[in-house]
């Protein structure tokens, strides 16, 4: 079956914010995954673009990237926005920063630093933030913060998952 898109995604939001330590575990296991999934590969398999696609480094990097509008997204919620900042959704910073270029070992350091900021932040919002909704400019929903968490959740397993396919053909 031929995987759907991630913007193609219909996500069911509305979460309980009791939940967020349930989708916080799969956020803080996304560097552990990483790692694992890569650990027996080559640069030169971490490296390979099938077909004009990103490479595994380049999703990784596409992850780090992010975190940027993760943190954004976090401060919004902390100072009770209405509506959350849009993801560039040309990828532009992924496509420029030659991921390929940079280690492994480079690329989920930075990976480690940006995701635990982002986990410190979220652990800092105060309860009024928690239960504050703000709209998602793609999607088009009122979200809280631990609705975002699990959009970072899905984001990462989107990334993953294409992550283990492309590791069965490099």
């Amino acid at each position: 079956m031929k995987r759907q898109p991630w913007t193609s995604h219909i996500f069911n939001l509305n979460i309980h914010p009791g939940w967020a330590a349930n989708i916080m575990a799969r956020v803080q296991d996304t560097e552990i995954r990483i790692q694992h999934y890569c650990k027996d590969l080559s640069d030169t398999q971490l490296s390979f673009q099938p077909e004009g696609g990103w490479s595994i480094k380049e999703h990784i990097g596409h992850l780090i990237d992010l975190e940027i509008l993760h943190h954004q997204r976090i401060a919004e919620f902390a100072i009770l926005k209405t509506e959350l900042s849009a993801a560039d959704m040309s990828n532009a910073q992924t496509e420029a920063a030659n991921h390929n270029s940079k280690s492994f070992e480079n690329l989920l350091n930075a990976f480690r630093s940006a995701r635990n900021a982002f986990i410190t932040e979220f652990e800092a919002l105060p309860e009024s933030s928690l239960q504050h909704q703000a709209m998602h400019p793609r999607l088009k929903v009122p979200m809280k913060p631990v609705d975002l968490l699990f959009f970072v959740a899905e984001h990462d397993d989107h990334h993953l998952a294409t992550i283990l396919a492309l590791k069965k053909i490099v």
